[in-house]
């Protein structure tokens, strides 16, 4: 059989969405197909405005694969398919995607790269923040995390790379025009980085990397047998900040042109006598660094810095990489592990590097809204292939170790997770049968990435204890359960409650905040709420002939502007809850409008008709209202009916209106709102009695 040649890789890169990657993509499979090619659309990510381009007719498009998945069956490219068909150019958008749960490869990068070597030759598309090496500059310019990625060797080894460009300017114009909708599938783009200075640091670090890329490969294609001068070593430890350090060597390999290896030192005698935690920290790092194509290595030493430095100067290293120790009490200079490589590296040049956040904190292993910053280490593992009497006494075993035992999971050597067994299967089954036949080999499962709320939603739709975490190649990373729910429940209901209470969320314990940020907490909103009551006053003056005239009108203000207030409130409090639980998107306005309309009514017929009944009932035993009372208590009855719908209407939109701005749809508080039906409750009150008074009290 004939080796089947490399297909040809070109990908059009670009520096956010709405660049043109994809119109430059199917302007150029046209072309190829006009001069005789068989091309194909493999996958074209839909982008729902009428100016996006589409396949051409002429274009032969593969159906897409339905993959059944949590959230419903989703539509993924069917690789399978176009091996089938085996055509000589397939179009393939949105290289950085992650597939579905449950298809045959985790990202579409690695179908591309099974089309490639069955000598496919492949369009796609990506964006430069989608490179793995560049997360924390990306962060850095944008304050976004980006969760698909996809590995800097495949844009080094593309064999063209085509840069689409447009200025900054042009770019926000496309916005503005509607052009840009929400966010690219491919790019993963948010509409908050369309801001000029964002947009101009992104196409300048895309036109760096496309130089970068194409120096490498012009570099790669040389042979000439020389070694490389530079290499680098990256210290990897369990720190949450080993992550970006070896993003930066990357980086710094690829601008040298220079080796890189990633090495773990430890002073156990055997790699798995480190404690649980730290060494799947450390096994995850060292995954991260294979992916981004940095060689690996785990070293045993008593002295972990000497073992380090010796192992350097073996591999010929010249450069060493190592994190901050900011854990490390200093009363005694030169004690840590940081000074100790220093003074043993003297030939060498010894980068430390100190991570900090946007607003100067310590790093986390995950970013804090994701599964894997409440994901929790220690877990029961089982083998397969274990009896149910050796896995209860090898659970007996763990049991010391581990804080949380909810149920048992099923790994095989690679720790990617077969199935999961309850205790209840285990105490119940046949000691002689084995674990994978009493196994679930159907289970609820997160990937590391998903947020913290669809986390705790997910928890609680399947009335589970707990929920195994696994990374995209299905390895088991460690779990979350009710009991890591907790806390994270309690701070967004806390910081939920204070921001409908018409403050910003306390930093920590009510008794343990300072005065001066209780002030500083504070002050602000209610600033704001005492400027917009301002305007009550000046709708009060501008009515103040009405009331003058009829001074009974100034009675029923506080009733009116209460039941509108209360009303609206009641709305919003409902929707924001219902926002937080998953239960409404923004798509469903229309629907909140069909039931809080008629609610609203009737809420302020009911009103209304208390309104009346007070009046009538104060007349007849007093006669206070004088020979006027049924006029004033229709007065009193319709513009409560009209405030409290009003009010229902207002507050149930208002969460909506924030959310379509991307703010916290929370910062529709009860008093804000009641500030705004102030105002419109006033203006409808004096306009029904203009109406219905003139010509009796006005």
């Amino acid at each position: 059989m004939s080796h089947t040649r490399q297909g040809h890789l070109r990908i059009y890169f670009g520096y956010a969405a709405g660049v043109g990657k994809t119109h430059q993509m199917i302007e150029d499979a046209r072309s190829m197909k006009a001069k005789g090619g068989d091309v194909v659309v493999g996958f074209l990510e839909p982008n729902g405005h009428e100016s996006f381009p589409k396949a051409p007719d002429d274009l032969e498009i593969i159906p897409c694969l339905r993959v059944a998945s949590r959230a419903g069956a989703a539509e993924e490219m069917d690789v399978e398919a176009i091996l089938r068909r085996r055509p000589k150019v397939c179009v393939v958008d949105g290289l950085a995607h992650s597939n579905a749960p449950g298809s045959p490869r985790a990202k579409r990068w690695a179908d591309v790269q099974v089309l490639n070597e069955a000598g496919i030759d492949i369009l796609t598309t990506m964006n430069v923040q989608d490179l793995a090496s560049l997360s924390d500059q990306v962060w850095q310019i944008t304050g976004l995390h980006v969760r698909e990625t996809v590995p800097d060797w495949v844009l080094q080894q593309a064999d063209e790379v085509v840069m689409v460009d447009v200025t900054p300017r042009a770019l926000i114009h496309r916005l503005e025009r509607g052009v840009i909708r929400g966010r690219d599938a491919a790019g993963g783009s948010p509409v908050e980085i369309y801001k000029e200075p964002t947009l101009v640091a992104l196409r300048e670090l895309a036109i760096r990397q496309t130089a970068q890329a194409l120096e490498a490969r012009r570099r790669s294609r040389l042979d000439l047998g020389e070694q490389r001068a530079e290499r680098i070593l990256v210290n990897v430890s369990a720190n949450p900040a080993t992550a970006m350090l070896l993003r930066r060597a990357r980086r710094v390999a690829d601008y040298l042109h220079a080796g890189c290896i990633a090495v773990c030192v430890h002073s156990q005698p055997r790699f798995s006598d480190l404690e649980a935690r730290e060494r799947q920290a450390i096994e995850r790092h060292l995954q991260f660094a294979a992916n981004l194509q940095i060689e690996t290595a785990i070293v045993q030493g008593k002295d972990r810095a000497r073992a380090l430095v010796e192992y350097g100067r073996q591999r010929g290293v010249t450069q060493i990489f190592l994190c901050g120790d900011t854990q490390t009490r200093r009363w005694l200079p030169g004690l840590n592990f940081t000074d100790r490589v220093v003074q043993q590296a003297r030939d060498l040049e010894v980068t430390v590097v100190a991570e900090r956040d946007r607003e100067g904190r310590a790093p986390s292993a995950y970013p804090e809204d994701e599964a894997g910053a409440i994901m929790h280490s220690g877990y029961a593992r089982l083998s397969p292939e274990m009896t149910v009497e050796e896995a209860i006494a090898e659970l007996r075993r763990q049991a010391a170790d581990i804080e949380m035992i909810h149920y048992a999971y099923v790994l095989d050597e690679a720790r990617h997770l077969e199935g999961v067994v309850s205790f209840r299967d285990l105490l119940s089954a046949e000691r002689s049968r084995s674990v994978r036949e009493i196994m679930h080999r159907h289970y609820v499962s997160v990937p590391e990435d998903m947020d913290k709320g669809d986390v705790a939603q997910l928890l609680a739709k399947n009335r589970l204890l707990a929920m195994p975490v696994l990374s995209p190649g299905g390895q088991m990373l460690g779990i979350v359960s009710g009991t890591d729910m907790i806390a994270m429940v309690q701070q967004a209901a806390s910081e939920t409650i204070q921001k409908i209470g018409g403050m910003e969320a306390l930093e920590g314990p009510y008794l343990d905040v300072t005065f001066g940020q209780m002030v500083r907490k504070r002050a602000g909103w209610l600033a704001i709420l005492f400027v917009g009551e301002m305007l009550t006053a000046t709708a009060m003056g501008y009515f103040s002939d009405e009331v003058s005239r009829a001074v009974v009108l100034a009675l029923f203000l506080p009733l009116i502007i209460s039941s509108g207030g209360n009303s609206g409130s009641q709305a919003t409090t409902l929707v924001i809850r219902a926002m937080a639980m998953g239960e409404l998107r923004l798509r469903d306005w229309w629907r909140v409008v069909g039931r809080e309309a008629p609610t609203g009514l009737a809420l302020g017929v009911i009103l209304g008709t208390i309104g009346i009944s007070r009046i009538m009932l104060w007349q007849a035993v007093r006669g206070t209202y004088g020979p006027h009372y049924l006029i004033i208590a229709a007065t009193i009855g319709c513009s409560l009916v009209g405030v409290v719908l009003f009010g229902t209407l207002a507050g149930s939109m208002l969460p909506f209106i924030l959310r379509s701005f991307r703010l916290d749809p929370a910062s529709a508080s009860a008093p804000f709102v009641a500030t705004l039906v102030d105002v419109t409750g006033l203006i409808i009150y004096f306009t029904v009695a203009s109406i219905i008074l003139r010509g009796t009290l006005l």
